[in-house]
């Protein structure tokens, strides 16, 4: 399955809509994306609900961009995936790190 990224400005919020596989292939395509997401925003928000497939690869993207968006100063959250992406957020304990929540607007309006 392909991968693609569209970024949806809300408030003061980038959320990054991912859908396809973020896996070894697409990983610098979703790197350039979050990054890109990250100018002008104070809420970095990757939305995973569309996701398919996500790997070792894709976890370390995810992580790597949370640590960009600290460098910056911004916050960073995930919107939790289905299937699979979920177990796999679960399994890792990714939520320790940052808030995974179900819907966007709990990191746009909950703060």
């Amino acid at each position: 399955m392909t991968f693609s990224a569209e970024v949806a400005r809300r408030s003061d919020a980038a959320v990054v809509v991912m859908k396809g596989d973020l896996d070894i292939a697409t990983e610098a395509e979703a790197t350039a994306q979050l990054d890109r997401a990250m100018d002008g925003c104070g809420v970095l928000i990757a939305d995973l609900r569309e996701l398919a497939f996500l790997d070792s690869t894709g976890m370390r993207v995810l992580l790597s961009a949370h640590l960009r968006a600290q460098e910056r100063g911004l916050r960073f959250g995930i919107v939790r995936g289905g299937g699979m992406v979920a177990r796999l957020l679960e399994v890792t304990r990714i939520s320790h790190r940052f808030p995974v929540v179900d819907d966007p607007a709990e990191l746009i309006d909950g703060g």
